[in-house]
């Protein structure tokens, strides 16, 4: 009895020291051994938990982006594969809409602070018209120096309207409302020779935006002589109202080359 007591208790011990042992670590693998979109997917988890916002300079960025940007000083291939996904994934703001930026006589655009290899992978851009419609900055010009002409891979740009100092809102209290709706017409069409890949003109703006007004029609305008496809934002709901605005633009834009003597498209 004593026996089998005795080899119950060893080859219990002899169990418990088996389990007591800790297991060998686990082998670590070479993230680069995986395949390149699940690389991918994996960095646009890290970098991109939210792409409802868009990148501009702002105080923010250093809770809201700057912590995610340290991934690019893991490794150079790290860091090399990271802003490609960062930076194509993200919408980016061309002319600062901040308040505290507005005011300044100085200030450098983000897209003019990026360097060029940054610059040649975005794919979507922001125009926001509306801040400062009474007295636009200075530095809201289409020059060298803003960057434009490195952004080669640019695909979509939206346009946000705020407001639309030509409606029917402000009549009787703006005298020179059409003076920012040629300017923001200007500015598009600017900005379009500048991004020979753009293909996609995406619209949205507040409740307070009329679509048949001055601005929205002028810009509208721009867009058809650039043969760029439209499309609506989620703010605003135009439905097919929009597609009817498109067809009224092309059809003005149409006579306005012929009473200038151009072929029309």
């Amino acid at each position: 009895m004593s026996d089998t007591l005795e080899t119950l208790e060893s080859d219990s011990l002899s169990s418990l020291k088996q389990l007591s042992i800790s297991p060998n670590p686990p082998k670590t693998f070479s993230f680069f051994l995986l395949p390149t979109e699940l690389r991918s997917r994996i960095l646009s988890l890290l970098l991109c938990p939210n792409l409802h916002f868009t990148i501009d300079i702002s105080e923010e960025n250093h809770r809201t982006s700057t912590a995610r940007l340290n991934y690019f000083l893991v490794s150079k291939r790290f860091g090399y594969e990271s802003y490609h996904v960062f930076y194509s994934a993200h919408t980016f703001r061309i002319f600062p809409t901040n308040y505290s930026f507005i005011i300044r006589k100085r200030t450098v655009p983000l897209l003019a602070r990026l360097p060029v290899h940054y610059l040649n992978v975005l794919t979507k851009l922001e125009l926001r018209l509306g801040p400062a419609w009474s007295d636009a900055p200075k530095y809201w010009v289409i020059t060298n120096q803003l960057g434009l002409q490195h952004c080669q891979n640019v695909r979509t740009l939206k346009i946000f309207i705020e407001v639309d100092p030509s409606g029917s809102t402000f009549k009787g209290y703006i005298l020179n409302a059409r003076t920012y709706t040629d300017f923001c017409g200007d500015l598009l069409r600017q900005i379009m020779e500048r991004l020979p890949l753009l293909e996609r003109i995406e619209y949205d703006a507040y409740s307070n935006v009329e679509r048949d007004g001055p601005l929205m029609t002028r810009l509208l305008e721009e867009t058809t002589k650039g043969m760029k496809k439209i499309s609506r934002g989620k703010e605003r709901n135009w439905g097919d109202s929009l597609a009817d605005k498109l067809e009224m633009a092309r059809e003005r834009a149409k006579a306005r080359a012929n009473a200038e003597g151009e072929t029309p498209e």
